[in-house]
């Protein structure tokens, strides 16, 4: 076997996914890493098979890209570069030490992703480790402080506390519109240059806008944003309702119901804490399913529509577009042309 160059948007779906050598990886990790070094039991050999990349988005913004297999065994050392790491994996499973502080990310029972957020304010040993056959689909960006300072200003000092303490670690569990983001970035349409960076980084700030509002909620002192701990608690509850498809036909009194509050409550409790209605959401969740369908199952347009609660087809494919920049029948497409 013979290792090949690495396109924008290869993958371990497509037919002809590349081979990646230790020279391969080190090329690519060079920008967000020193001391690389790739540990496997022969020499001179591929050691993954798919996508494994690093993109710069922005000054202070990166991200690193996953979705390959590994084809030996394979131990990864690194020096990583401070900065706030945002990690999320889709499929797969990623075993991963930042400081000595092990993680184990991917899908837990139920379907949820698991990913974790990682402040690291000086050069940290990093090591990923998998066994021959393991299958690893992740993203994981890198949010300099500068970066995070400019953008954020005097906002969330909460999620600025967590950066700047060294190795703190956020386990999170995210929702399907994550997951969504997640499956964009790993396989984004085929664009000019200029274009699929920009599709990238608006992905990855999607991506980082809803990981940063897991994070400060996390952090918030109860009542901080007028709600208690149990009321907040309540809140995810739904939010989970929402995501699961269990409450695609529930009314807006079933869904108070189910979470023991009245609908005025729910309404303001809800809107608090995630920012948006809750049939704002729900429409939001339905929209992620039917594209993630649309893209693993090659269901048609018709029954992707259905899927996200829409009668008429023409309805879907334009709010489609509006939430992800492009038809509906790009993203089956993507799929078989993987």
């Amino acid at each position: 076997m013979t290792s090949v160059p690495l396109g924008r948007n290869a993958c371990l779906q497509s037919d002809a996914a590349p081979l990646l050598d230790e020279l391969a990886l080190q090329q690519r990790a060079c920008r967000s890493a020193e001391n690389y070094a790739v540990v496997a039991p022969r020499a001179n050999q591929p050691v993954f098979e798919g996508l494994v990349d690093t993109v710069r988005l922005a000054e202070g913004l990166s991200l690193h890209r996953v979705d390959a297999r590994d084809l030996l065994g394979v131990a990864i050392h690194a020096d990583l570069q401070p900065g706030l790491r945002i990690a999320l994996t889709v499929g797969g499973k990623a075993d991963v030490s930042y400081g000595g502080y092990r993680l184990l990310l991917g899908p837990r029972p139920g379907g949820r992703a698991y990913g974790a957020m990682v402040a690291l304010t000086e050069s940290t040993p990093f090591m990923r480790q998998s066994r021959r056959g393991d299958i690893e689909r992740s993203v994981c960006l890198t949010l300099s402080e500068s970066w995070l300072r400019q953008r954020l200003g005097d906002a969330l000092p909460s999620c600025l506390a967590f950066a700047r303490q060294h190795l703190s670690v956020y386990p999170w569990t995210a929702p399907a519109q994550t997951v969504a983001l997640v499956q964009q970035m790993l396989t984004p349409p085929e664009l000019d240059e200029a274009l699929w960076r920009m599709y990238l980084e608006s992905r990855s700030l999607d991506f980082v806008i809803q990981a940063l509002t897991s994070l400060s909620g996390a952090v918030l002192a109860p009542g901080a944003n007028g709600l208690r701990r149990r009321e907040r608690t309540r809140m995810e509850q739904v939010r989970d309702l929402l995501e699961s498809g269990q409450a695609d036909e529930m009314s807006l009194v079933d869904i108070a119901r189910h979470a023991c509050v009245s609908v005025n409550t729910l309404q303001r409790h809800f809107r608090a804490v995630w920012g948006k209605t809750v049939f704002a959401y729900l429409r939001d969740a339905r929209l992620a399913r039917a594209r993630m369908a649309l893209e693993r199952d090659a269901i048609s347009v018709t029954q992707a529509a259905l899927m996200a609660g829409y009668s008429s087809p023409a309805n879907f494919a334009t709010a489609f577009r509006q939430q992800y920049g492009i038809p509906p029948g790009h993203a089956g497409r993507r799929r078989a042309t993987d």
